[in-house]
């Protein structure tokens, strides 16, 4: 596991606040609380109409690293791209980090089997702005899709409640989907910026050469995960979002 590792990795080098560690503080669990006995979370997302938005997707993968659930990425509305490569070019991205990535268009039903597959006799959670086609994936998989409509109440350890709305779709007996609205708001992140690192699961491997352990990978010299950047060995996009992201932290 990521946390299994980091742990090993800083646990000299941690600063204590009381009886917990800087980094390791008590989290009160989002996706876990809303709904229990998950298997993964499905991430789905549209190449346009509306655009594609990579920086929510790797923020909901830092989320379900953190939570320690499995993700899969659906990549809908494959029929509004004019290079067909391009759609490829993208999934390739997270499938070379080992997420699973399916490509879809209920238009031209690609995909749409294939994500069924991943989901049959599991129980995800359903992460994406809305627009992003997921009803209609829904029911291109299962044209009687049974619905309940249920509300969670969720505080946050920086002391902020809210009440979210949670539809749970049933496609059959063994296959739950649970849409989880609140999924794309940052706020529910309780990270530390000097933890994000840990959750981009390509830089890792690349961290263990940098000159500083505590290296944020941003403006440090010496940062081998910059210079696997630059080499091609980690994807730049991916680079900037965990930039971005950090900028987002306290």
């Amino acid at each position: 596991k990521l946390r299994d590792k980091f742990n090993r990795r800083e646990k000299a080098d941690m600063v204590h606040a009381g009886d917990v560690p800087k980094y390791i503080r008590k989290r009160v669990p989002y996706i876990r609380r809303l709904s229990r006995n998950l298997d993964q979370v499905l991430i789905v997302a549209s190449f346009k109409s509306p655009d594609l938005k990579p920086g929510l997707i790797d923020r909901l993968l830092v989320m379900a690293e953190l939570e320690e659930v499995e993700a899969v990425i659906c990549l809908n509305k494959a029929d509004l791209l004019d290079n067909p490569a391009e759609a490829e070019n993208i999934a390739a991205i997270y499938r070379n980090i080992g997420y699973p990535v399916v490509i879809t268009s209920v238009v031209t039903g690609q995909g749409v089997k294939e994500l069924q597959r991943m989901l049959q006799g599991k129980r995800s959670a359903l992460a994406g702005h809305s627009g992003v086609g997921k009803s209609s994936l829904l029911n291109a998989m299962h044209k009687d899709v049974q619905v309940a409509v249920g509300e969670v109440s969720y505080s946050n350890n920086k002391g902020r409640h809210t009440t979210t709305q949670v539809k749970t779709y049933t496609l059959d007996e063994e296959t739950e989907l649970i849409d989880l609205p609140g999924l794309k708001h940052v706020d529910f992140f309780d990270i530390h910026r000097d933890e994000a690192r840990f959750y981009y699961r390509e830089f890792l491997d690349y961290a263990e050469g940098c000159k500083f352990s505590n290296c944020l990978h941003l403006s440090e010299k010496s940062c081998a995960v910059k210079e696997a950047v630059e080499a091609g060995r980690i994807a730049r996009e991916r680079y900037r979002s965990y930039e971005q992201f950090v900028t987002t932290l306290e």
